[in-house]
């Protein structure tokens, strides 16, 4: 019998496997409300497009749900290293996790540069102002926090998913 301490590389995997795919679940679901957002103000009248993103956006909330309550069941088993540190016992998975936090810094590296430079030619431009003025700092907020949480958690499910075929 397990006690609270002794992890299993099941264990572990099935944690990491969870994380990424919650991670994956709340950048679509800023992306959902992202998309939601720019579509009421730039097409009010299309009702049928609002009511299908926002249908997704829903089965996504419920997902992420369902989720995380058949999952409750390793609550106990789980030490609080590897949910803070994420240091995991097992060499593929602590791996898999660094090449997620790797991928994720990556992305965001390379990708807020350049949106701070675009933002910073915004004066100098002439088509960027309207671009740039019309994106609202809480949806540019919510994009990059979508994207930093997709590049996170796919890499992390695609190496997860070709070790076990």
């Amino acid at each position: 019998m397990q006690n609270k301490t002794e992890l299993t590389p099941a264990i572990e995997q099935h944690f990491l496997t969870l994380i990424a795919k919650l991670s994956t679940i709340f950048g679509l679901l800023f992306i959902t409300d992202s998309i939601y957002t720019l579509i009421e103000s730039v097409y009010p009248d299309f009702t049928w497009l609002k009511i299908t993103v926002g249908t997704f956006g829903l089965i996504l909330f419920i997902a992420m749900g369902v989720s995380l309550f058949k999952d409750l069941k390793f609550q106990g088993k789980l030490n609080r290293k590897i949910l803070w540190y994420g240091k995991f016992t097992d060499e593929y998975i602590s791996y898999a996790s660094m090449k997620g936090y790797q991928y994720s810094w990556n992305v965001m590296s390379i990708l807020l540069p350049i949106l701070l430079i675009l933002a910073g030619l915004n004066e100098r431009v002439e088509y960027l102002p309207e671009f740039l003025s019309s994106i609202p700092i809480l949806e540019f907020i919510k994009l990059n926090f979508a994207i930093l949480m997709l590049s996170y958690g796919l890499p992390i499910l695609y190496m997860l998913r070709k070790e076990q075929d």
